[in-house]
C-alpha cells in the first residue's frame, strides 16, 4: 500500500518499528509520536541502527490526545495511514482526535486490542466518522482497521 509519496503517522510509537518499516516499504515520510522519552531515545537508536535519516521519520515527545501543540507539529489532513498499537483505553479517546490528521481516504489500523475491548474501539471508530474496513483476530488480540471517507 505504501508509495513514494505515502505518509505515515504512528501513534505511541514505542521502538519506532512500525515507521521505519513503512519508510523500508517505500513510504516517504514517518512521524512517531509517543508519551515516554524512553521511546523515543529507543526510536533515535534503532533508526541509526537501520540507517534512517531523520529527515525521513520524525519522532515527538507528546500526548496527541489533549495537547495541541503536538497536534499542531503532526499537522492535519496529512497522513495517507495511522497506526495506534496501544490498549483500547487509549484508543477510544484518541481515535476522533487522529482523524483530523489523516487525509481523506486514509487508512487507520489500530492494534494491541484486548478481544473483550474490540466492540467498543469498534464503536469509537464508527463515531469518528470512520469506516470499518477490516477486524483480525489473534488469540485473544484485536486490530481494527478502518478507512476515512473521501
Amino acid at each position: 500500500y505504501t508509495t513514494e509519496t505515502t505518509k505515515i503517522l504512528d501513534v505511541g510509537c514505542g521502538s519506532g518499528i512500525l515507521g521505519m518499516l513503512a519508510l523500508k516499504f517505500g513510504a516517504e515520510y514517518s512521524v512517531g509520536t509517543d508519551l515516554d522519552p524512553c521511546a523515543i531515545d529507543a526510536t533515535y537508536e534503532n533508526m541509526e541502527n537501520n540507517g534512517i535519516s531523520r529527515d525521513k521519520y520524525e519522532v515527538m515527545i507528546g500526548n496527541i490526545i489533549d495537547d495541541k501543540e503536538v497536534q499542531d507539529k503532526v499537522g492535519y489532513e496529512k497522513y495517507d495511514i495511522v497506526t495506534a498499537n496501544i490498549l483500547a483505553d487509549v484508543l477510544v479517546p484518541l481515535t476522533p482526535v487522529i482523524v483530523h490528521q489523516m487525509k481523506p481516504g486514509a487508512v487507520y489500523i489500530t492494534s494491541g486490542i484486548l478481544d473483550v475491548k474490540e466492540e467498543v474501539v469498534k464503536e469509537a471508530v464508527v463515531a469518528a466518522g470512520l469506516e470499518v474496513v477490516e477486524v483480525t483476530h489473534q488469540g485473544e488480540w484485536v486490530s481494527v482497521t478502518a478507512r476515512k471517507p473521501m
